[in-house]
């Protein structure tokens, strides 16, 4: 489509002149949409894809420490100690290596973990739970140097490339950590201790994620380039449309009438009326106003033509200045921002038309407007900015009218749910409802909604496959110019695996990776709470050290397999023996057991307890094919008798245990 200008008859003779707007658009604004989307799927893919490996590394540093604690102060801390400075030889002949070797396989049994090295004050490879690496001198190692020197370091290596750590290319994607260890009086490191995780699926989860942030990018610049394509073309036919009005009245009118006609029909905007030839030009009184002069300012004056516009707008202003003198626009119109009286700039839409003639057929006199157009400019620019981030946030976001029906879904809320808009669109948010949320949760959420227009919480909702997932929440009221409310807009984001895997980390860190019993930290603060609800109330309270007899002979000739299944057995029977939902069985580590019994009205009470546990524990357990047999001794403490906190109270019952030991095991005693 082109755009066609014609002179008056006063200009002499006619001519025609066309511009091909469209084509021009199309070419040079493809263009700058393909750079724009390149800048843009690197920006995105450098924060998305960056924070995520940096996250991952952070996790797979913390489950490095976690492990390491769990294994350090029983295991890998005496073992460094012990072979520290010992030969290659007498290393890999350590009868301490195969124990830890299966210990750390079970302990990392259905996780991504498959390999953990430990290495000594000198860069040894102490141990590692392959075999052939025990011996290595990794003391040049730069990650090994950095964990002797106290400090942490992670690195996710791809397939097939070259590790700065291990100086050596990888067979397989893996991320590698280091933690340091110290000793707890001198703080001075003794060991490094290093885990090897499988990287496999983050790095898939990378690749899809540059997949999405790129069809993403391309798919939304697609659609803001189709958009301005349809304003161009139809800004093109209003221009074409205003123009031929303005040719007719241009006709019709005289020369000496035409600019109080156009300041007329240009009501509300200000008028010029330039002298082409010399440079004189007069300013109405509303023009002077939009630029913050006074009524006896900028008076029949000369002034460039340019004088005020914004120096990134002068050349497009230019431009179109020349194209209509060139006959390929029938009227003068350009948008650009002109600088105010006290230096501040303002959007301003500038049109104009040639009146008259000389007699070398020259535009020698043009009259126009200036219309302040900067809050129309902000508005557009704004919506513009708010569709933009509608359509690319990673949340999911939803729009509904206050009958509570759907108004409208960004792509995230089909990526989270699986609903396409027209699936949504008219219908009650209710049919993500997973059923898991009693009507006294949501008379409350509307309720909050009503009282202070806001409501945010977790909320367990169901998608399209059916899946239920928890998302977090966050529901606004949105009113209009009149204060009313008019509609909700509600954002949340699934944050179901956040939640799992909080779950999992707290399982690893509260509970007995073997039996499932709570560990030395979370039987401790059960002790400290029964002990202070006994305080408080006034009441007694038992505390059983259980310690398997001969144990060690057991585990060495039948292997640690056998001893795991033993060590499950004796957790599952210790459970069966206690019924009350306050007792409580942790096992601090090897074939120790503890048993807190709240509420005892006397110790005899402990002591059935204790009778039936030696009872149970006696009978034969059939473990791989075997029958074994076991036995234990058990020393029994009570509150406040024997200890009024969780240490003395503990030091009393261990006390007790080895009273049974000397009297000749497989029975309990009491302390003192």
């Amino acid at each position: 489509m082109k755009i066609f200008w014609k002179q008056g008859a006063g200009a002499g003779a006619a001519q025609e002149a066309a511009f091909p707007l469209l084509r021009y658009f199309t070419t040079t604004s493809l263009a700058a949409f393909v750079i724009v989307a390149a800048l843009l799927g690197l920006v995105f893919r450098q924060l998305t894809i960056g924070g995520l490996i940096d996250g991952y590394e952070n996790e797979h540093v913390n489950l490095a420490r976690l492990i390491s604690n769990q294994l350090w102060a029983s295991d890998f801390g005496p073992f460094v100690a012990a072979m520290d400075g010992r030969s290659v030889a007498e290393l890999k002949a350590a009868p301490q290596i195969p124990v830890l070797q299966g210990k750390v396989r079970t302990m990392l049994a259905g996780t991504s973990i498959f390999k953990v090295k430990v290495y000594g004050p000198s860069g040894m490879t102490l141990f590692s739970t392959e075999s052939r690496q025990i011996g290595e001198d990794k003391s040049g190692n730069a990650a090994v140097i950095a964990g002797l020197q106290g400090r942490t370091s992670s690195e996710l290596s791809h397939k097939d490339s070259f590790s700065s750590f291990e100086g050596e290319v990888q067979n397989r994607d893996l991320v590698e950590t280091y933690v340091p260890r110290f000793d707890p009086a001198s703080h001075r490191v003794t060991g490094v201790f290093e885990i090897y995780g499988d990287a496999t699926d983050i790095l898939a989860e990378i690749a899809v994620k540059q997949q999405v942030i790129g069809a993403a990018v391309v798919g939304i610049l697609a659609l803001l380039y189709a958009l301005l394509f349809v304003i161009v073309n139809r800004a093109q036919r209003l221009i074409e449309r205003q123009n031929r009005e303005r040719e007719l009245a241009q006709e019709a009118l005289r020369a000496s009438e035409e600019r109080w006609k156009f300041a007329l029909e240009g009501a509300g905007a200000g008028v010029w009326d330039r002298n082409l030839l010399t440079g004189e030009v007069v300013f109405s009184k509303r023009y002077k106003e939009i630029y913050g002069f006074g009524a006896d300012e900028l008076d029949d004056r000369r002034e460039s033509w340019d004088a005020r516009v914004h120096p990134d707008d002068l050349a497009e202003a230019v431009r179109q200045r020349e194209a209509y003198f060139a006959g390929e626009s029938e009227a003068y119109a350009s948008e650009r921002r002109m600088q105010c009286k006290d230096g501040s700039w303002k959007w301003v839409l500038s049109r104009g038309i040639v009146v008259a003639m000389d007699e070398r057929g020259r535009p020698s006199r043009m009259i126009g407007t200036h219309t302040d157009v900067t809050e129309r400019h902000e508005r557009e620019q704004a919506l513009r900015l708010a569709a933009t981030v509608f359509e690319i946030v990673d949340e999911a976001v939803v729009v509904t009218d206050l009958n509570n029906r759907i108004v409208s879904v960004n792509p995230a809320f089909t990526a989270i749910t699986g609903y396409a808009p027209e699936e949504v669109v008219g219908k009650n948010p209710k049919l993500l409802a997973s059923g898991s949320h009693s009507p006294v949760f949501y008379q409350a959420m509307w309720r909050a909604l009503a009282e202070s227009g806001s409501w945010r919480g977790e909320i367990w909702n169901r998608a399209k496959s059916g899946k239920v997932y928890v998302e977090w929440l966050a529901i606004k009221q949105v009113r209009d110019e009149q204060g009313e409310a008019s509609h909700y807009v509600a954002v949340f984001s699934d944050i179901s695996e956040r939640k799992a895997a909080e779950e999992r980390m707290q399982q690893l860190a509260h509970y007995d990776a073997l039996t499932g019993l709570p560990n030395r930290t979370l039987f401790h603060d059960r002790l400290q709470q029964s002990l202070a609800k006994a305080k408080r109330d006034k009441t007694c309270l038992a505390l059983m050290f259980i310690d398997l007899d001969e144990f060690k002979p057991i585990n060495d000739s039948l292997g640690h397999h056998v001893g795991d299944l033993l060590l499950k057995e004796v957790a599952r029977r210790l459970l069966d023996c206690l019924r009350r939902e306050s007792d409580t069985v942790g096992r601090l580590g090897g074939d120790e057991f503890v048993v807190i019994l709240p509420d005892m009205e006397t110790l005899a009470d402990a002591t059935r307890v204790a009778e039936k546990i030696l009872e149970a524990l006696a009978r034969p357990c059939e473990l791989a094919g075997r029958s074994v047999g076991v036995s234990a001794s058990i020393g029994i403490a009570a509150y406040p008798e024997h200890g009024a906190d969780d240490k003395q109270l503990l030091k009393s019952a261990d006390a007790a245990m080895y009273q049974a030991k000397q009297a000749g095991r497989n029975r309990y005693a009491l302390y003192g």
